[in-house]
């Protein structure tokens, strides 16, 4: 019990800390370069990789943890996953990541609070 919550530790501080040093956007090369703006694009293997790092790293540490009713670990997992969505996302500059995870987050207080 114990080595599945320190595993999923691990796993969710891995797939967030990879999400800051190696953010999901790279530089492309385009031809507007005489107005200064650049272009992006994401790389969709590694931002696969950081969120479901993140996301399995979750499940195990609520999987390891006994929750009163389902309502509250549906909720918990809600909110420790939409934190992790919205930090990748926001450090990444990914606007449509960060709101979807912040939503998510929302959406899982509101089910753990609502749980009773």
């Amino acid at each position: 019990m114990k080595g599945k919550k320190i595993g999923g530790f691990v796993l969710y501080f891995l797939g967030i800390g990879l999400g800051i040093v190696m953010p999901p956007v790279e530089r492309l090369a385009c031809m507007m370069v005489s107005s200064g703006e650049v272009c992006t694009g994401i790389n969709i293997l590694l931002l696969t990789i950081e969120l479901s790092l993140m996301m399995l790293g979750a499940l195990l540490i609520n999987l390891s943890h006994f929750f009163k009713s389902s309502h509250h670990f549906s909720g918990f997992l809600g909110v420790s996953t939409g934190l992790g969505i919205a930090l990748i996302g926001g450090y990444a500059g990914l606007n449509a990541l960060a709101l979807f995870g912040v939503a998510l987050a929302t959406l899982g207080l509101i089910l753990y609070k609502a749980g009773g």
